[in-house]
């Protein structure tokens, strides 16, 4: 037993080497920045991330002994469909692209880890899913209509300067994502009661939060080049 690993680390580590290999060759991260020095939004941040990924796990995978007991069939059901998901979410992310494919993973898991041991109702788990999908995607065009017409604004003259800033208009994103998630939170998600819409609407929630949060971030701030998938248009 003393020369084996634990198996989840190990995979871990394997795919964040694949995913460093990922992002060095693909086209879809490169600035013109890049070739002078490593711009912070183009491939350095997510390499960076990649490496920090892989060389903790690494370092888990090393360190961590198995206790000698297996894994229980629940949580390595859970580990297969992580393991699973993770795999397409990066396989898919270029076609289907980042806001539709994170909002389908994050509210998979969010789903599936706080409803483990429990009866699911798999009708309404992906009903839940399809309408945190869909006001996802709404809220995420009405967030890139106003920042983009307020760049827009900025850059003619017609409102300050500051407007036609990519951090401004990121801070400006952030207040809309919290006024969003506050909306939502006052308004529709009041209205799901029950235990199994409870739930629907927790996974739902951070779902949406966490989704666009983290694009405004990447995004806005970083100027990453998240992939548009079906929605670049």
């Amino acid at each position: 037993m003393k020369g084996k690993i634990k198996l989840m680390p190990a995979v871990m580590t394997v795919l964040s080497a694949m995913y460093f290999i990922y992002v060095l060759t693909s086209e879809d991260t490169i600035l013109a920045a890049d070739a002078v020095g490593g711009d912070p939004g183009g491939k350095v941040l997510p390499m960076v991330m990649a490496v920090f990924l892989f060389f903790g796990f690494l370092y888990i995978t090393v360190k961590e002994r198995p206790d000698g007991e297996k894994m229980d069939p629940g949580t390595r059901r859970l580990f297969l469909i992580t393991l699973g998901l993770s795999v397409l979410y990066v396989l898919l992310i270029r076609y289907a692209g980042f806001v539709i494919l994170s909002t389908v993973l994050l509210y998979s898991l969010e789903y599936i880890y706080t409803t483990a041991g429990e009866a699911r109702d798999k009708k309404t788990a992906v009903r839940g899913g399809a309408g945190t999908l869909g006001i996802t995607v709404a809220a995420f065009f009405v967030m890139r209509m106003i920042t983009r017409n307020l760049m827009i604004l900025g850059r003619s003259g017609v409102l300050p300067g500051i407007f036609a800033a990519a951090a401004f208009e990121g801070c400006i994103s952030l207040v809309y994502v919290a006024a969003v998630t506050f909306v939502l939170n006052r308004t529709l998600c009041r209205r799901l009661t029950g235990e199994k819409l409870v739930r629907i609407k927790q996974a739902g929630l951070l779902t949406l939060t966490t989704v666009l949060f983290l694009y405004v971030i990447f995004k806005q701030f970083f100027s990453v080049n998240l992939a548009a998938g079906i929605l670049n248009f």
